[in-house]
This record gives structure tokens, C-alpha cells and sequence, in this order.
């Protein structure tokens, strides 16, 4: 193993000890698949995993990630579990140093993430914000300051509130089929995961042209035309379920790196 890789190759083991089906997602597919290897621009790993299956295991995940020095960011710091779990590498050998884990839930023929982080309509820069800076008080705040706790619960709740109610954000979405097999692929020095159906699944993504690289992809917003992102309501996946033990169990975590 060479240190370069370390970081990807402990992570993706924690995800096979615990029989944790995932695929390689975005960038890094398409990486992989064309390339054989990671863009010379990117920073992040992305993977693919079905929420359902995480959730189950998510506080084994938690103390193993500790054990091998990783630090976490869970759906950038709000008290819930619902589209994206972000691991980082102490190593400063590791490249990429970050991976992103992002979590699809399963509805009628589909897989589909949402980005209920990132409201979209009018009014949606103040919910947001809202949102960042409630949240980062509860995270914040000496556990004796009820009342204040009390009051920004209150503020956080009431803004997701209105977000899920009356937004809509982008969404990841693909066909299931795509997911039934996975299929094997040597890459980062490793035998890792992608979608069984990985040609349709890049189409989709990317695009007819995702032969022809093409580094700007995100940056000039050709991703806004991809069968992949609709742009849905926020109700179109069930209101999340609030867990505020998670700001203690990743500073536990985080702490010990």
C-alpha cells in the first residue's frame, strides 16, 4: 500500500468490514473508469452508498474512522443524517486527502440525493444562512446554556421547516438498474466498486461527450443539463430525523485526531 493511497484504501476497508455495498460516484467513476487514474486537479474521492444501509451501521463507522485518525463532517455540521458525510486525512501524504460519501435514498425506480443544505428560490440565501448559523451555535454552545440551546433548536427547526415546505434544491438522481451488480475496476492501486451498468451510468452523469475530458465540467455549470440533477421539491423525499448526539459523537471522533 503505498501512503499516497492509504487513506482511501483503510476507508473503503471499513466499508467492506462492515458489508457496506458502495460504488465509486462522480468524478472519481468517471476517473477511474476513463482515466485510470485521479484527475491531477481533484481534491476529493467520491463513493456512492444507499442511506438505509449506512444509517444501520453509522456509530461502528464512527469509532472506526477514529481508530484509523480520520476526521468527519456530517451533512456540513447540521443535526441530522440526510446527503452527504465528508471523511478527511490527517496524512499530509494522502492524495486526494478528502472523501465524500454520499448517501442516496431509494424511491420508486430511482436512487436520488437531495441537497437540502442548498434551498433554491426566492428567499433562500436568508434560510440558508439561517440554517449554517443556527446550526453552528448548537454545535458551539456550553451544554449549560439551556435556554440558548432552547432558542436556537427552535430557530434551526423552524427554518428547515420553511425549507423543506416551500424550496426546492438540486438533486442527484439515477435509474436503479444501474446499481443491481456492481462491477470491478483496478484502480489507486486497489480492486474498488462501480455501477454495474457504468457506460449508461456516465451518460447519464455526464453526458454523450464523457469520453472527451473535459476539466471545466463544474466550473462553466455544464453539470445544470445533466439527466442526473433535476431540481425537485424538498418534500419529494421524507423530512429528516434530527439527532443533535451526533455534535457530540463527531467531536469525540474529531477529537482524537
Amino acid at each position: 500500500m503505498t501512503e499516497k493511497f492509504k487513506f482511501i484504501h483503510e476507508f473503503i476497508g471499513i466499508l467492506e468490514d462492515l458489508n457496506i455495498d458502495y460504488w465509486l460516484e462522480g468524478g472519481t467513476a468517471l476517473a477511474a473508469y476513463r482515466d485510470g487514474e485521479i484527475f491531477p486537479w481533484e481534491h476529493d474521492f467520491d463513493i456512492g452508498v444507499l442511506k438505509n444501509d449506512f444509517e444501520k451501521k453509522i456509530n461502528i463507522f464512527f469509532e472506526k474512522a477514529s481508530s484509523n485518525n480520520f476526521e468527519i463532517k456530517v451533512q456540513k455540521n447540521f443535526p441530522f443524517i440526510d446527503n452527504i458525510i465528508q471523511i478527511y486525512s490527517n496524512n499530509k501524504h494522502s492524495n486526494p486527502n478528502q472523501i465524500d460519501i454520499y448517501l442516496y435514498t431509494e424511491k420508486n425506480e430511482h436512487i436520488y440525493m437531495r441537497w437540502l443544505n442548498s434551498p433554491i428560490g426566492p428567499g433562500s440565501k436568508i434560510i440558508k444562512s439561517m440554517l449554517f448559523l443556527s446550526s453552528q451555535k448548537l454545535r458551539n454552545l456550553n451544554k449549560n446554556n439551556k435556554f440558548k440551546i432552547f432558542v436556537f433548536k427552535i430557530i434551526f427547526k423552524l427554518s428547515l421547516l420553511i425549507n423543506y415546505n416551500f424550496f426546492k434544491s438540486t438533486y442527484h438522481s439515477f435509474p436503479k438498474k444501474f446499481f443491481k451488480n456492481r462491477k470491478k475496476i483496478y484502480f489507486c492501486n486497489k480492486d474498488f466498486y462501480l455501477p454495474y451498468m457504468i457506460e449508461d451510468f456516465l451518460v447519464y452523469r455526464y453526458g454523450k461527450n464523457w469520453k472527451s475530458p473535459d476539466k471545466n465540467f463544474n466550473q462553466e455549470g455544464k453539470w445544470k443539463l445533466s439527466q442526473a440533477r433535476p431540481i425537485l421539491s424538498q418534500k419529494f423525499l421524507p423530512y429528516p430525523k434530527f439527532n443533535y448526539n451526533l455534535y457530540d459523537l463527531i467531536k469525540n471522533v474529531n477529537s482524537k485526531n
